[in-house]
């Protein structure tokens, strides 16, 4: 499964639909984090600042400062983003209890921003469930 947030219209598309996410721009109002997100096939950085998406760029490991990375393999983000996910794929916490991802990283971090970690990967599954039914 390629994400389309590895795309460079997938990004851009992510990006945009995330910033008018009024549940997220709540939920991440004071956040500021640099969140990779590692499929195995590849990785990506987002550059979250006061509630917005600033950037998704490609990301290689111990080149740039990173807060929390977000690690799993290729079935665990097809599970994770389907319509309806498995049971210990419904989101990020179930993964990592069940040691089917990993959160690497500020501890602290991730926890105060689960919430709008949630909502990011909610809306990250809508866009990958939109555009294949297409």
């Amino acid at each position: 499964m390629t994400i389309r947030l590895f795309d460079a219209g997938g990004a851009e598309a992510f990006r945009a639909r995330l910033n008018e996410d009024a549940e997220f721009r709540l939920k991440a109002r004071d956040m500021a984090l640099s969140l990779a997100i590692d499929t195995g096939a590849g990785s990506r950085l987002l550059s979250i600042r006061d509630g917005v998406l600033r950037s998704v760029h490609g990301f290689v490991p111990l080149t740039e400062p990173v807060d929390i990375v977000l690690k799993g393999s290729e079935d665990f983000w097809a599970k994770l983003l389907s319509p309806v996910p498995p049971p210990r794929f419904q989101n990020l916490y179930a993964g990592v209890r069940a040691g089917t991802c990993e959160a690497i990283g500020n501890g602290e971090l991730y926890a105060a921003y689960f919430p709008a970690l949630t909502r990011l990967i909610d809306v990250l599954r809508e866009i990958e469930n939109s555009q294949a039914s297409r």
